[in-house]
């Protein structure tokens, strides 16, 4: 399936395509037109996909467009509806702040630039808003204050709009400046070095990692003092497998200001890519230990570390932290469906299959033309032999793509032997193809085909067939224990086939998984316990807990969060 196919239906696929290639035409009110259409839901709110960011991304390209030409009413029309649908992004009411400020009503930018320093209190153009905003209703006391906040913020983060203010260390009233308001807006219209970071995120977000890194490192070596750079910098440099240099651009980052978060979680997420698990869930504590009050970042920014915590906790053993870490977000489901799953592999593993159910059920809902969810949601009914409610799920399978998926069939597949029935199974299953939503969910590899095929081979009575596949896989290395189980009931129907002297293989129980995980990482690594979840998900990915305990499963999809 098509990048887009993962996240839209076909007509929503089709507006998402158009849209996005109006976005990088520079066509921005077309492409909010057919993007709007893309990205919203029957309820009129945002789906939470790519669709949704490319059209804040092209709402926020017009808004500047207007911004620059001087038409503030229709700025304000583009930001007003951004912030409608994105509440919690500050750049969006300092924007819309912006806008209603050239349009004459500075209340209501001075309350716009607020909001966004509610939400980022280091944001520098928030706090150039709000200088601007006083400074034209003769505050000057007060915008005096702010500018001087705005200094002391700029020399602590090395932000580059101070270096508009003249190197001035103190401001009074009396020598403020008086081309304020053409600064703030040369910055938010997109005439700065802004978007110079801008164009190579551009390029990181368009998958052109290796041209974002050359132009980060360009801004890099312009600005060594800049976190913010050498953080994304770093990025660049993860996405590209270089975590050796990533970390060490992470670590200069937090040498600069020790209190970004962007850093901080980056810094976490490369240590646990690497399998440093532990480690980064200490070098978390340790960093939110020595925050405190008023170090946090954006609500993004912070969702995106509680998911990152999550996780850590998850594969350490604290399921319960999980939920003590993003309970408190609302609307995961929709807006970051992968914590919302990981909210559900909490309840799996602790022992509340009803409320993994549940979440899994909603998730399904909410994602309708994901297939992954629907994967998990059967896997589950599978677990409980609630084998209507597999038949339910297959019979909603998201429609089919260019691009084939094995599951459905291999789903039907466990159903018929749950129920007795012996399956059709493919003659020859082919290797283990990509999943139709990018590898996201557990794709049927050979050999499990072949342990369905024992399965099938025992429900028939053939028991010495059904032995010798199961002697194959052992053979191979898939020492598991349903296949081990399999086996012995096999030899009880064909002693004949056994081998004198044959005695079952020693395993480590099903069961045992999750525990041996959870030493591993508190060892400092994972080990053989990774060698064998990853044998359980290539031969048996109808079990989702080793789903669950998998680190790639839970990183890998948020590698470009950074983006």
């Amino acid at each position: 399936m098509s990048l887009w196919g993962r996240f839209l239906g076909n007509r929503r696929n089709r507006a998402c395509a158009e849209g996005v290639s109006l976005l990088e035409q520079g066509k921005y009110a077309e492409a909010v037109d057919l993007l709007r259409k893309a990205s919203l839901d029957s309820s009129a709110l945002p789906t939470g996909s790519l669709a949704s960011f490319h059209f804040r991304q092209a709402l926020v390209a017009q808004g500047r467009r207007h911004l620059q030409a001087g038409a503030n009413g229709e700025a304000v029309l583009c930001f007003a509806e951004a912030v409608k649908l994105w509440d919690q992004y500050p750049d969006l009411h300092c924007l819309l702040g912006a806008a209603r400020g050239r349009g004459g009503d500075w209340d209501e930018a001075l309350a716009g630039a607020r909001t966004a320093l509610r939400r980022n209190p280091d944001y520098a153009e928030a706090r150039l808003l709000e200088t601007v905003a006083m400074q034209r209703m003769d505050r000057l006391v007060e915008a005096t204050d702010s500018l001087n906040a705005l200094v002391e913020s700029g020399r602590r983060i090395e932000h580059w709009l101070i270096n508009g203010l003249e190197g001035k260390t103190r401001f009074t009233p009396q020598d403020l400046p008086a081309d304020l308001e053409d600064l703030l807006i040369n910055s938010l219209s997109g005439q700065s070095e802004k978007e110079e970071v801008a164009a190579a995120v551009a390029q990181c977000r368009a998958g052109n990692w290796k041209e974002g890194l050359d132009r980060f490192a360009d801004l890099v070596s312009k600005r060594p003092r800049y976190p913010d750079y050498r953080t994304r910098h770093s990025a660049a440099l993860f996405h590209l497998g270089r975590n050796t240099e990533a970390l060490a651009e992470a670590d200069a980052a937090l040498a600069l200001n020790d209190t970004y978060r962007t850093a901080i979680n980056l810094k976490g997420l490369i240590l646990a890519d690497t399998g440093r698990l532990r480690e980064a869930r200490e070098f978390l504590e340790s960093a939110d230990d020595a925050g405190g009050p008023g170090s946090q970042g954006a609500a993004h920014e912070e969702l995106f570390g509680a998911y990152l915590r999550g996780v850590l906790a998850l594969l350490g053993g604290k399921p319960d932290r999980v939920v003590e870490l993003l309970e408190p977000w609302d609307g995961l489901a929709r807006n970051f469906a992968r914590a919302e799953l990981l909210l559900a592999a909490s309840e799996d593993l602790r022992d509340n299959g009803h409320g993994c159910g549940q979440r899994l059920a909603g998730l399904a809902e909410e994602w309708t033309a994901e297939p992954i969810y629907f994967f998990l949601l059967a896997c589950h009914h599978l677990r409980y032999r609630h084998y209507e409610d597999v038949a339910g799920v297959l019979g909603r399978w998201p429609a089919a793509s260019a691009e084939p998926d094995q599951r459905p069939l291999f789903l039907e597949a466990n159903l018929a032997l749950g129920q007795g029935r012996v399956p059709e199974l493919p003659v020859d299953p082919g290797e283990g193809a990509p999943a139709a939503d990018g590898g996201d969910g557990a794709v049927p590899q050979p050999e499990a085909w072949n342990f369905l095929d024992a399965r099938a081979a025992l429900l028939r009575g053939d028991g010495p067939g059904a032995w010798s596949i199961c002697q194959n896989l052992i053979d191979g290395g898939f020492v598991t224990e349903p296949i081990v189980r399999l086996q012995i009931d096999a030899a009880s129907l064909a002693m004949e086939a056994v081998p004198d002297g044959w005695n079952a293989p020693t395993i480590e129980p099903e069961s045992c998984l999750p525990g041996l995980v959870f030493l591993a990482v508190e060892k400092g690594g994972r080990g053989e316990a990774a060698e064998l979840v990853a044998k359980y998900q290539s031969v048996h990915p109808e079990m989702i807990t080793p789903q669950w305990l998998s680190p790639a499963f839970w990183l890998d999809p948020v590698r470009n969060w950074i983006a």
